[in-house]
């Protein structure tokens, strides 16, 4: 059995564990947790329970690369890490119920409000990051970059308070709509990762406007590869549904500072080429990029959810590992920055 298909079958029972009560209705999200509330131009929005998702009981075991330890599944942490394990919320599921004559909504599987404005709203998941993961002191602290990264040591001068971490995900080609946004940011104790979702192809341009809100709030703006891609995408759209984006004046594309320091030590500066070698962390129940966008189209057309629960997994996932390709490059050069002695080699970690 394939890990795609674990994964499938997996969130086939998940699916099924949110129908258990009265005729299908899905079971109400994990209580106990702050409840979000998003204002936008239009006034102050809905809200809803922001708990434990149902990311963290994803049930995937991938091939292990030889020589690593086999980290627990995602029903065990969302995220694995090398260097020790990832804090988890207990939530039991029932294994009854009928799932295949209901579509599910988004909001039966990830608990969250909405953000509205005059011209239509749009589904919002926010959680805190101590909520996936044991926080750790290094958290919010960045060392001082080197003087040959001026938008890092202006990053640096600034404090993380004022940068807002984005990753984008798509339907695909230039004429696709933006269907998901995560964005990340430090709020003096802890990361606040909030996602936007469109639920249909018409949320776009709430989604766009909701964004567009956030990232006004902040000086600089942190992607990976988000000059090439994110940001002009985001222009673009933004155009077509007559959105005034107001981008923060500073914008950091990780990936060159990056390939400034690593492009010596591996075969490419892939996000999750560095996620491997330099945040020493493995995905669990990832889903790869290029399904993303039929994921989607498929979800707006059937309606069902539990297929594209995955991807805001993997946008998450993003947004967190930014933070701690952001904290290597700005600390002070290590056995990772060593040049491979032999081309062609793996890359060697001490």
């Amino acid at each position: 059995m394939t890990a795609n298909t674990r994964l499938l079958e997996r969130l086939g029972e998940i699916a099924r564990a949110r129908h258990v009560g009265a005729g299908g209705v899905a079971a109400p999200p994990t209580v106990g947790t702050p409840a979000v509330a998003m204002e936008g131009r239009g006034g102050l929005e809905s809200s809803g329970s922001i708990g434990p998702t149902l990311l963290a009981a994803l049930d995937s075991r991938p091939p292990v690369p030889p020589g690593d330890a086999e980290f627990p599944s995602a029903s065990a942490a969302l995220l694995s890490r090398e260097t020790g394990d990832a804090s988890v919320s207990d939530t039991s599921f029932s294994r009854s119920g009928s799932f295949d004559s209901v579509p599910d909504s988004i909001e039966a599987f990830l608990p969250g409000g909405e953000w509205r404005d005059a011209g239509g709203a749009v589904f919002v998941h926010e959680r805190l990051r101590s909520e996936i993961e044991q926080r750790r002191p290094a958290w919010g602290r960045l060392d001082e970059p080197s003087d040959d990264e001026p938008l890092l040591q202006a990053l640096h001068g600034l404090g993380l308070e004022r940068a807002l971490f984005l990753d984008l995900e798509t339907g695909g080609l230039v004429s696709s709509p933006v269907f998901l946004a995560g964005t990340m940011h430090w709020n003096g104790t802890d990361f606040v990762l909030r996602q936007y979702f469109a639920r249909h192809y018409g949320e776009e341009g709430p989604l766009l406007r909701a964004v567009s809100e956030q990232v006004a709030g902040f000086e600089v703006l942190i992607t990976y590869n988000g000059k090439s891609y994110d940001a002009p995408f985001l222009r673009s759209r933004a155009l077509i549904h007559r959105v005034r984006l107001r981008m923060p004046p500073v914008h950091v594309d990780l990936l060159h500072p990056a390939r400034r320091r690593w492009r010596e030590r591996f075969d490419d500066c892939r996000l999750q080429t560095l996620e491997r070698w330099v945040c020493r962390r493995r995905r669990v129940g990832d889903v790869p990029g290029d399904e993303v966008p039929g994921l989607y189209h498929d979800f707006v057309r059937s309606g069902n959810a539990y297929r594209l629960v995955p991807v805001f997994h993997h946008n998450l996932l993003d947004v967190i590992t930014m933070a701690e390709i952001l904290c290597a490059l700005c600390a002070p050069p290590g056995p990772i920055d060593e040049p491979r002695r032999t081309p062609g080699m793996p890359p060697r970690v001490e």
